[in-house]
């Protein structure tokens, strides 16, 4: 019962009819039961009209008003029965129309009341007359607060959709930065190896499959801790989680790249300058600074000469990120910066950022300059 309660498509309607056709019934069979099947006729066409109203509350009740305003005049003792529905009709009516209408309306059947008063005596006392006169008032009320309660509630549900879809493109974005964090270095390292394998013979094959292979175990490893996050969490993005602050971010990056480069040879530094006021959490711009990191370190990685030491000096200020370094130009390395440069050039200037690099004396110098809003 309560199941095919729930499957209401239009509760407010329901109740309303269902309540003014129990008063109508009690009224007319347990009072003053009618003998005549003519008359009963028209009383059933009443009730299927209210019952009709749930479908097409408007025409049918249109339909309620010109039966029981002609039939309390046409048909004797009719006129018994005739509030019910003509109160059922205006929140009808006013429930599915506009203010102007429902205003309209109410004015109207008041004013039909004080006619009828005034044409026909004894119909109605003065306090009859402004008893039904305020009983339109409020049925009219009723009528346009069902109106309001109905749009309020959709665009509550409404609401609850767009959060639900802003949650799910949040927990998204949060994997796919993820997935960039764990496997975009490892995968172009692995580029890396392989472009390098037809133009640098000094590296034996061996070693170049070792690092292959431990690139790919790397890879795989990320992949697999993230599908077990997903899986035990049911969410990427944990409830109460915030974006990691860009001074740990920048320290995180600057250890792997250093970590990167000196096992592969190099010598140098990178140098995180960071004022007290700079420990910031936003998720946007903690990829952006990520992607730059990776893209400045493998660059190096593919380009840059092992014999020269290499530097890069990071400053965090509450303004902006300022990011320098310098390295020594290989025999390999592209001029004016590959495609993951100018890639990179178009993110950060996108972004109200400069990016702006060099060769010269053999040493390649680059600045990458952000502002933090």
């Amino acid at each position: 019962m309560l199941k095919r309660l729930k499957n209401i498509a239009h509760p407010f309607l329901a109740f309303i009819i269902a309540a003014f056709s129990l008063v109508f019934e009690c009224d007319v069979w347990l009072f003053t039961p009618p003998k005549q099947w003519w008359f009963i006729s028209v009383l059933m066409l009443a009730q299927a009209l209210a019952i009709g109203c749930y479908w097409s509350p408007v025409w049918c009740s249109v339909a309620l008003l010109l039966l029981n305003g002609v039939g309390e005049y046409a048909i004797p003792g009719y006129a018994q029965f005739t509030s019910y529905f003509m109160f059922l009709s205006v929140i009808l009516i006013c429930y599915k129309t506009s203010n102007r209408i429902a205003a309209a309306l109410c004015l109207l059947m008041m004013s039909y009341t004080c006619l009828e008063t005034m044409i026909r005596p004894g119909s109605f006392t003065g306090y009859g007359c402004l008893a039904f006169c305020m009983v339109y008032a409020v049925a009219s009320t009723v009528g346009r607060y069902m109106a309001w309660e109905q749009r309020r509630t959709e665009r509550m549900r409404e609401s609850v959709m767009v959060e639900s879809r802003l949650r799910q493109l949040e927990a998204n974005q949060y994997l796919a930065a993820h997935l960039h964090d764990a496997l975009s270095q490892e995968l172009a390292l692995i580029s890396m190896e392989t472009q390098l394998h037809a133009v640098d013979k000094s590296v034996p094959d061996e070693e170049r499959w070792r690092r292959v292979s431990d690139y790919t175990q790397n890879a795989l490893a990320d992949l697999r801790g993230i599908i077990t996050q997903l899986r035990d969490d049911g969410d990427f993005k944990k409830d109460g989680d915030e974006p990691e602050n860009v001074v740990a971010l920048l320290r995180r990056e600057a250890a792997a790249g250093d970590k990167l480069l000196h096992d592969h040879g190099f010598s140098g530094e990178t140098v995180l300058d960071s004022a007290q006021d700079a420990n910031m959490h936003s998720s946007e711009l903690g990829g952006l600074l990520s992607l730059i990191c990776h893209e400045i370190y493998t660059n190096m990685l593919k380009h840059a000469e092992t014999a020269r030491p290499y530097h890069v000096s990071i400053s965090l200020s509450s303004s902006r990120v300022c990011i320098r370094y310098a390295n020594g130009i290989g025999e390999q390395s592209v001029a004016g910066g590959g495609s993951g440069l100018r890639s990179l050039q178009s993110l950060i200037t996108s972004m109200g950022g400069d990016f702006s690099h060099d060769a010269r004396d053999g040493e390649w110098n680059g600045t990458v300059e952000i502002p933090l809003r």
